[in-house]
């Protein structure tokens, strides 16, 4: 039996198991290559579903086919899922119809085949933790739980993905009694951030965690994408938004530009493909730092406000924010450290190294019991249908009304917060 944590994110998916060889926790990887990351794409096709790096592969190919053909390809391609789940909406692919939690379980299902290559066929995965950004209605969260019960994956609890990613770092970094730490997670979807507190030994959020579900990297993205627009508007007189569909191939190469400016060079340009009237143009789009930054400065400021209202609750309580702990690749950005800055002058910024993998590691990670044993009994009871639902309560955490009995271990569990419960008198909902 084995427990994996997933980070699932609007840009990408990270994965980390228990290995059993050294009771640590570890990142799967992905495609071959070592990847950690794997791209949280699909594309449908005639004969089904590619998914993953084969999926976004096609995003680097797509210009040199006839412009039917690319329209073809765009309408069948879901780049960003999780931020626009819907429990009504349906996307049109190949002509069929799918929910959204019919597209997470064939994700999903993908990803688990994955980590079983990676950790080996005889490798039985029957119980997740996922994280979720602090704005996500608990519809979305249900979606993802529904589609891992979907593939008789219990999921064992739900963390903030801020929440998440100081567990995880904590796992290679000594963390003080007292110290608060400031979480600030820019990641594709949304900006989230938190105040994370260590006290008595434990983790906890030392306030409420704050988000703000439309100011993320891909909002960067797209930014760059309508300046993109504009420029070649102005050169061509040719619209890369054509039929009112987003081109995703040039909206990529946006995004692999933002990525440049994680660096040290103060200009950058990516080339273009480009088909007007036949014809392959390459196009140089070119940037230089300052203007790059006036272009996202708007979305910026954005998450640095929602960090401001996070902190306006932390003085309140007059805890001390010794270190700024960046998530996301959005928060590698040279705008995003000196406005952190400006913020909180006395306090170190840290990140969880190049790969920002801390988010799975925290999701699978308990640090209140240590790594699991690798010698726990393969025979433990199954916990497939561990909650009866016509026993629900009041979370006493969180207040949600998602919080059920569990049969088996005589406890509660909240599917919104992950809070459990143990020999306590509750009332029950009618």
């Amino acid at each position: 039996m084995t427990k994996i944590g997933v980070d699932f994110g609007s840009s990408y998916t990270t994965v980390a198991w228990i290995n059993p060889l050294n009771g640590k926790p570890e990142t799967v990887k992905f495609n071959g290559d070592g990847s950690v990351k794997l791209p949280s794409v699909l594309l449908a096709t005639e004969t089904g579903f590619v998914i993953g790096f084969q999926a976004s592969s096609y995003l680097d190919e797509v210009f040199k086919l006839p412009f039917e053909q690319r329209i073809e390809i765009m309408s069948n391609f879901v780049p960003c899922i999780k931020k626009k789940l819907s429990t009504k909406a349906t996307e049109l692919l190949c002509d069929n119809n799918y929910s959204h939690e019919q597209l997470l379980t064939i994700f999903f299902k993908y990803v688990i085949e994955q980590v079983v290559a990676h950790c080996g066929s005889h490798t039985y995965i029957d119980s997740v933790v996922f994280s979720h950004p602090v704005e996500f209605e608990k519809s979305k969260i249900q979606l993802i739980h529904n589609a891992f019960t979907n593939l008789r994956i219990t999921v064992e609890s739900t963390l903030y993905e801020p929440e998440a990613a100081v567990i995880g770092y904590s796992i290679d970094h000594k963390i003080s009694d007292e110290e608060g730490i400031l979480v600030f997670d820019f990641g594709g979807g949304t900006i989230d951030v938190a105040c994370i507190q260590k006290k008595y030994g434990k983790l906890k959020l030392a306030t409420e965690p704050k988000g703000n579900s439309s100011c993320g990297g891909q909002d960067l993205d797209y930014l760059l994408y309508e300046d993109l627009r504009k420029k070649i508007q102005a050169e061509y007189s040719f619209d890369i938004s054509g039929d009112n569909m987003v081109d995703y191939a040039m909206l990529n190469s946006c995004r692999r530009l933002k990525e440049y400016f994680s660096g040290p060079n103060d200009v950058y340009e990516t080339n273009i493909a480009l088909v007007i009237d036949g014809r392959i143009i390459t196009y140089k789009y070119r940037l230089s730092r300052d203007a790059f930054n006036t272009i996202i400065y708007v979305k910026v400021s954005d998450a640095i406000s929602v960090a401001k209202q996070v902190l306006a609750d932390v003085n309140a309580k007059k805890v001390k924010i010794s270190k700024v702990l960046l998530i996301g690749g959005s928060s590698q950005l040279s705008l995003v450290r000196e406005m952190l800055t400006e913020l909180l002058p006395e306090s170190e910024i840290d990140t969880c190294g190049e790969k920002d993998i801390a988010v799975a590691l925290g999701n699978v990670y308990n640090p209140d019991k240590g790594p699991e044993d690798p010698d726990d009994n393969p025979e433990s009871p199954d916990f497939t249908e561990p909650l009866n639902v016509n026993r629900s309560m009041i979370c006493k955490k969180c207040k949600s009304e998602k919080c059920y009995k569990l049969v088996e271990r005589s406890g509660y569990h909240c599917l919104d917060c992950g809070w459990e419960g143990k020999n306590i008198t509750v009332t029950f909902q009618n």
